[in-house]
């Protein structure tokens, strides 16, 4: 392999799995701002202490998540997401389906079923990380 040959595949390298790592956190960023909205409007259609925090949910909500990027701003703008896309849903499930995840065929409710679904995610993600650790202790 000539210089010439390595600089080119390391490029192409780099680039095409940096393209699909921004694919990946763009996907899983929809799709927990979508989730974060479906939680929002839950609580407020079902919630029991719907009457408690009334317009001061988000507000609230905001201050006790702390967390860096979820203002109260971005909250709204999720409870918006959701509401515009209740589809996103049917779509989540059906893409899971068509990637082997199994989706027990006993009704749940929609929290329960996308919090397996990220279960299964989550054990996927560590698998494969420790996978990559073993390959780079062995190498």
């Amino acid at each position: 392999m000539n210089f010439d040959l390595l600089v080119n595949t390391i490029q192409q390298t780099h680039n095409t799995l940096q393209q699909g790592a921004v694919k990946s956190v763009n996907k899983h960023l929809t799709i927990r701002n979508w989730l974060i909205g479906f939680y929002i409007v839950e609580f407020e259609q079902n919630g029991n202490d719907r009457a408690n925090y009334g317009e001061k949910l988000i507000p609230e909500l905001a201050k006790s998540l702390s967390i860096k990027g979820l203002s109260e701003t971005s909250l709204i703008i999720n409870r918006q997401f959701y509401k515009v896309y209740p589809q996103i849903s049917q779509t989540l499930t059906d893409e899971l389906k068509h990637l082997g995840f199994g989706i027990d065929p006993i009704p749940q409710s929609l929290t329960e079923e996308l919090q397996n679904i990220i279960n299964q995610l989550v054990k996927i993600v560590h698998s494969v990380n420790a996978q990559l650790k073993d390959k780079q202790f062995k190498n």
